[in-house]
Order: C-alpha cells, then structure tokens, then sequence
C-alpha cells in the first residue's frame, strides 16, 4: 500500500484485554497512539474474538476490515482454491501457475493481503511487505493467531513471517533473483469495481494515500526478481511501463515484465 494518506488512526486498548500490554508494545513499535475507546472520526484498530479489525468512526453499520488471514469466510473459500480452478484465475496466471510450479514470491504492497493469501494457498512461497503501520499491523497479528492455532489452514506452511518496511528500500538491500516473482499493486486513482470490495478499497485510499512511487518500485523490482513482476491495474489505467505480457480481467488488469534470467 501507500506511504502516507491524511488519516491518522489510532489503537484501542482494553485495559482488561489479556493481549493489552503486547498490543501496547506493538502499538508504540509502529508509532501508533493507544486510546481507551473508539475515537469520534477517523481510523481506529480494535481487537475482538477474531483478532484485530480496522474501524472507521464514520461508519455508522459499525462494519470492519480485517486481513485475509483473520477472515475466516476468506480463509474457508481459500481451503478449496485449488479444487475451485484457482490456478485458471487471473491472478494464477498472472504467475504462470497455469503452466509452472508455484513460485518465491514477494508482495511488495501487501494491503489486506488477500492476493497474497490467495498465492499461498496456491502453493506459491510468500512473504509480503506492508510500510503502512496499521495495515501491517492487521497482517502480523492475523498470523500471530494462524501460528498460535492448533488447526491452520493446509496451505500455512507457504505463509511466511510479514515485513514492516518499504519496499523500494527493503529491495535495494536484499539479493538478486532471492524471489521467482515480485508482486506490485499500486493503489487506483479510481476504483477497480462497483461491488461489495468498494468499500474496502475506499477505506485503505483514504488510509493509506496513492502509491506515486509505484513506478520506482518497478525500476528495482525488475533488478531484483529471477523470472517475472506482475502489476495489478485498473483495467482502463495506463502501464507503468510498456509490459512483456498482459492477463486482462473484467475490471483488472496483470501487467507482466520478464525479467533477464
């Protein structure tokens, strides 16, 4: 996701929380304010039975947000991926897992991580990198709690440790063709579809900010990954840069740039 939005969110805290000092800890870490109740406008993580969930005061269905990984309707429909033609989607083939083993792959703008979890539960090796504080912090607790479970999904072991960084800096210090794949998905100037995801997609713009380096991203990218980067865009938006190869969705579209090796 983007480096900076306008929102400035903060961590509620239950004092009577078993989890209340970690989330303190954690909070602090990230440079996150902690409040003992929900704020009266903007952004806000709150922990429930499930984990923790971001929150918008403004919001008056009270609806939430949460990573992939903590979501279990998204973790339930991913069990079956596999048996659902998931390796024919757009995102698979993207990845040629169509024709090819699954790949190393690096989602250098991780979001809610829902691509990425989708990966993995394709086989591929996954690590993603979130540099939005809030954002990651969704994505290292959901797998603190898929760690802590006594039945993870059977995709899990594919499922690697999240980053806290950007990912233009972490790239530039981390070996060459360490990745088959390097997954960028810039945020939209606009938005990809018109149903239940509009929301979501609403909320991490306002969040997070666009993603104005996305084309930077992709110069060091291409250095970096052993076989291809795959952009996800907007079906109607301009490439970055001219690409290799093209897997064209109804709304999306994947942007493919082979690299040397």
């Amino acid at each position: 996701m983007a480096q900076a939005g306008t929102a400035r969110p903060v961590w509620v805290v239950d004092a009577d929380d078993a989890a209340c000092a970690i989330d303190r800890e954690r909070a602090a870490e990230l440079g996150l304010k902690c409040v003992t109740r929900a704020p009266e406008a903007g952004f806000y993580i709150a922990r429930d039975e499930h984990g923790l969930a971001l929150h918008h005061a403004a919001d008056a269905a009270g609806a939430a947000l949460r990573c992939a990984l903590a979501d279990p309707t998204e973790l339930a429909n991913r069990q079956t991926s596999r048996q659902a033609g998931g390796r024919r989607s757009p995102l698979a083939r993207a990845f040629g897992l169509h024709r090819h083993p699954p790949a190393r792959v690096l989602d250098t703008t991780a979001g809610l991580a829902r691509d990425a979890a989708t990966l993995a539960s394709l086989g591929c090796e996954v690590t993603a990198i979130e540099r939005q504080p809030v954002l990651y912090a969704l994505i290292a607790d959901a797998t603190h709690q898929l760690d802590l479970s006594t039945q993870p999904p059977g995709w899990w072991p594919h499922w690697h440790p999240p980053i806290y960084a950007d990912a233009r800096c972490w790239l530039a210090e981390f070996p060459a063709a360490a990745f088959d794949a390097i997954y960028i998905d810039p945020m939209f100037a606009s938005p990809r579809r018109k149903s239940a995801p509009q929301k979501a997609l609403a909320w991490l713009a306002e969040l997070a900010g666009r993603d104005d380096d996305a084309p930077a991203l992709l110069d060091i990218a291409r250095t970096r990954a052993a076989r291809r980067v795959v952009v996800k865009q907007h079906a109607r938006a301009a490439p970055i840069a001219p690409p290799d190869l093209q897997i064209r969705g109804r709304a999306i579209r994947f942007d493919i740039y082979l690299t040397a090796s």
